[in-house]
C-alpha cells in the first residue's frame, strides 16, 4: 500500500505524459503491442481449437467476458506490493507452445465437463493464464510512472487487443487450413516463436518437449496411426480431415454398420449407409440411402400441386452438406446451382458422398451471391423454380440468412409459380422458432410448415419440443397440396419411400397462437436470434453426443 501511495503522490506532481520518449521507452511499447497481438492470435487459435469439442457457440459463450476480466486484473495487477519472482515475458513462449499438448489431454474429460464448463476449464489452464502473462508484461512495458497516464494507456491497449482479435478472425477465417502454420495447432507455434523473439531466454527449452509433442504425437496436429488406432475401438475410420473457414471439416466411416458422416466441428453436416442400412440388406439399392430423413424431405419442393409451368425448372441450393438433396433433384433432370462457403465440404461431398459433377457450385457467401444475382438485370438474369435453404449447423444457423433482407433477396430469385424449402432445427417452445417463421411469412405467401415426425408426447404440455422441420412456401397466394409420389420419385430408395412425401404439418395459428407477436428478424436486429441461439447450441450438444459416442468428439 505503502508503494500505491507513494506512485499516486508522484503521479500527481508529474505531468501525464512525459515530454519526449526515448528510444527505449518507443521499444518497450513496440514490445508491448506485438505482445498483445500473439495474444490476439491465441485467442482466435484457443477457440477454434475447442470448436470440435464443445461447438462453435458453447466455447465463445464466455470467452470475450472472461478474458475482460483477466485483462483487467492484469493491468491490476502491476500495482501491487509484490512483484512475481520471474520475467512474466519469459514464459510466454512456452505456455504458448504447450498450449496444443494441453487442449488434448483435457479434451478427454469434455463428456463430464459438459458445453458450459468444459471450454471455461480448459481456457482457465490454457489461454487465460497466457494472457494474464501478457498483458501484465504488457503493463510493464507500458509503465508510465502516471496513474492517469496509466488509466489511458489501459483503455488504449485494451482497444487495440479486441480490434486486433477482431481483424485477427476476419483476416484468417479463410485462410485457415491453406498451410499448417495456419491452423489450429500451427498458431500456438507460430505465437511461441514471436514470444520468444519479444522476450529470448534460455527457459524456451523447455518448450522442446512440447514441440516435439506436437509435431509427432499430438493427433489433433498431425496424422498419426494411433489416432485411427483409438477410432477404431469404437469401430470408426476417419477417411479424411482439413481445417476450413467454417470448421474441422472431417469424413468418418463405421466399419460394422458401414455408414459414412461428414463432420464440421461439433455438428455433422450429413450421412449415407455405404451398403442398406440393417434389416434391408435384401432391397436393391438405386442411390446411396441417407441416414437423416429431413434431408429427402427437401426435395418435396417437386411434389407441389400444381407444379411450375416451366418444362426444365431451375434450382438453387444454399448450403449443401453432403449433397443429398442436390443429388435427387439432378437426378431429375433438375438444372442445380449450388452456394456452399466451405471448399472444404464441396470438396468432400464429390470424394466421399457421390455429389453429381452435373451442378453449378458457388463456392461464396450466400448473401454475396444473392445480391450480386439480383443485381443482374441482363438477360442472364437467374431465376428458379425451386430454392432449397438448409445452413443449420453446430446446433445454430448463421443468422445473416434468416433476415427478412436476405429473404427477400431470395423470394426475387423465385419465379412466380416457384417453391422455397426452408430447413430449421431447434426447440419449437423458444422465441427463435416462432420468429423465424413469422419472419418468412411475411415475405412469401402459401407458408406450410412440416416436422420430421410426430412428438412423442403432448406438446401442449411439454417443456420442449425439438424437431426438425421445413417450412415450404411459395410466392403466389394459390393454395397447393403435394401430390403422392410415384416409383419414378422415390430413386430406389427406401429413405424417400417413407420420409419424401410430407406428412406431420404444423398448424401454425394453433401452435404458436396470436398473443405476444414475434419479433421480425432483420438486419438490424440480427443479434437477437444469435443470442436466442445460446440455449438451442447447449442442447444441440447434449443430442448430438448421443449419435457418436464422446471419443469419436474428442478425438479429432
Amino acid at each position: 500500500m505503502r508503494a500505491m501511495a507513494k506512485q499516486a503522490q508522484a503521479s500527481r506532481n508529474s505531468p501525464v505524459f512525459p515530454i519526449t520518449l526515448g528510444f527505449s521507452k518507443l521499444l518497450a511499447l513496440f514490445k508491448a503491442v506485438v505482445l498483445l497481438s500473439t495474444a490476439s492470435i491465441m485467442s482466435y487459435a484457443s477457440q477454434i481449437a475447442l470448436a470440435p469439442v464443445y461447438g462453435g457457440i458453447p466455447t465463445s459463450l464466455y470467452h470475450s467476458k472472461i478474458s475482460a476480466f483477466v485483462f483487467a486484473a492484469a493491468w491490476v495487477a502491476k500495482y501491487l506490493p509484490f512483484k512475481l519472482p520471474f520475467r512474466a515475458r519469459n514464459l510466454l513462449p512456452v505456455l504458448s507452445l504447450y498450449v496444443p499438448a494441453a487442449q488434448r489431454t483435457l479434451a478427454r474429460h469434455s463428456d463430464s465437463w459438459g458445453p458450459f464448463w468444459g471450454p471455461i476449464i480448459t481456457e482457465g489452464v490454457t489461454f487465460y493464464p497466457l494472457l494474464f502473462l501478457t498483458v501484465y508484461s504488457t503493463a510493464h512495458l507500458a509503465n508510465f510512472g502516471n496513474l492517469a497516464a496509466d488509466g489511458i494507456v489501459a483503455g488504449v491497449f485494451a482497444a487495440c487487443f479486441w480490434n486486433i482479435r477482431s481483424l485477427v478472425s476476419k483476416h484468417l477465417v479463410n485462410r485457415i487450413g491453406s498451410s499448417w502454420i495456419l491452423t489450429r495447432c500451427g498458431l500456438p507455434n507460430l505465437a511461441g516463436g514471436i514470444y520468444a523473439l519479444v522476450s529470448p531466454s534460455l527457459l524456451f527449452l523447455t518448450a522442446i518437449p512440447a514441440i516435439l509433442h506436437t509435431s509427432m504425437y499430438n493427433s489433433m496436429c498431425t496424422p498419426t496411426a494411433g489416432l485411427n488406432e483409438t477410432l477404431a475401438a469404437s469401430n470408426y475410420t476417419l477417411l479424411a480431415r482439413q481445417e476450413s473457414n467454417t470448421g474441422y471439416i472431417s469424413v468418418l466411416q463405421h466399419n460394422h454398420q458401414n455408414f459414412r458422416v461428414l463432420r464440421c466441428d461439433h455438428s455433422l453436416l450429413g450421412g449415407v449407409w455405404e451398403s442398406p442400412p440393417p434389416g434391408f440388406e435384401y432391397v436393391s439399392q438405386g442411390v446411396k440411402e441417407p441416414i437423416y430423413a429431413i434431408f429427402v424431405m427437401l426435395e418435396a419442393v417437386r411434389l407441389v400441386d400444381p407444379p411450375p409451368k416451366n418444362p426444365n425448372p431451375k434450382a438453387l441450393a444454399i448450403g449443401l452438406g453432403i449433397g443429398t438433396a442436390v443429388n435427387g433433384l439432378i437426378a431429375h433432370g433438375v438444372e442445380t446451382d449450388v452456394v456452399e462457403l466451405d471448399p472444404v465440404v464441396h470438396q468432400y461431398a464429390t470424394e466421399f458422398f457421390q455429389l453429381e459433377e452435373n451442378h453449378t457450385a458457388y463456392i461464396e457467401d450466400a448473401i454475396t451471391f444473392v445480391k450480386r444475382e439480383n443485381n443482374n438485370k441482363g438477360k442472364d438474369r437467374k431465376k428458379y423454380e425451386y430454392i432449397l435453404h438448409d445452413v443449420f449447423t453446430g446446433g445454430a444457423v448463421p443468422a445473416s440468412l434468416f433476415t427478412m433482407e436476405f429473404f427477400v433477396g431470395l423470394r426475387d430469385l423465385l419465379s412466380e409459380d416457384g417453391v422455397i424449402a426452408i430447413n430449421w432445427a431447434g426447440d419449437l417452445k423458444l422465441k427463435a422458432a416462432k420468429s423465424i417463421v413469422e419472419t418468412v411469412r411475411t415475405v412469401f405467401n402459401g407458408c406450410r410448415v412440416f416436422r420430421e415426425d410426430m412428438p412423442e408426447e403432448d406438446t401442449d404440455k411439454a417443456a420442449v419440443d425439438f424437431t426438425n422441420m421445413v417450412i415450404f412456401c411459395t410466392r403466389s397466394s394459390d393454395p397447393y397440396t403435394f401430390r403422392a409420389p410415384v416409383d419414378a420419385d422415390i430413386l430406389g430408395s427406401i429413405a424417400r419411400r417413407n420420409f419424401l412425401f410430407p406428412q406431420f404439418e404444423i398448424n401454425l395459428d394453433q401452435y404458436f397462437g396470436v398473443s405476444g407477436g414475434p419479433t421480425l428478424l432483420s438486419e438490424s436486429n440480427i443479434d437477437t436470434l444469435i443470442g436466442w441461439q445460446e440455449t438451442s447450441a447447449l442442447g444441440h450438444w447434449a443430442v448430438i453426443r448421443t449419435v457418436l459416442p464422446p471419443v469419436i468428439w474428442e478425438n479429432y
